[in-house]
């Protein structure tokens, strides 16, 4: 028999997201990771999900750099225990999540929408009403 955990967003685990969330955002703005190149602009936290026992977070970061999307996580990814620390010591609760940082793909899926609504066709629909 295969258990599932609950996946259930508790008030707790929203508040420790907008915690972790403005914790890491501090530390991105600052942009004094040590890199060999660093970003040209801060990163963005868009949003920050923890799973259901708190022990991980899920970032979501997106940059106005023209950089791959792999690249910036590779980035993150060498400086991830410098980051950890510095949100460590930002943050005040008994266990500090291991950080795993993703890409936000929002902002595409936003533009590919808003390429659908201006496709001729749409439009013809639109004002046939």
């Amino acid at each position: 028999m295969i258990l599932k955990r609950k996946t259930k967003k508790t008030s707790r685990s929203y508040k420790v997201s907008e915690i972790i969330r403005k914790a890491v955002s501090e530390v991105l703005v600052r942009n004094e990771m040590p890199l060999d190149i660093p970003f040209k602009f801060p990163l963005s936290v868009v949003k920050v999900e923890m799973n259901a026992d708190l022990k991980i977070a899920y970032i979501y970061v997106i940059t106005h750099e023209k950089i791959e999307e792999d690249e910036i996580l590779f980035k993150l990814k060498s400086c991830k225990h410098y980051l950890a620390k510095e949100v460590t010591s930002l943050i005040n609760i008994k266990f500090s999540p291991k950080l795993v940082f993703r890409n936000d793909r929002s902002i595409n899926e936003i533009s590919k929408i808003e390429k659908v609504l201006k496709k001729e066709k749409v439009l013809n629909d639109l004002n046939k009403d």
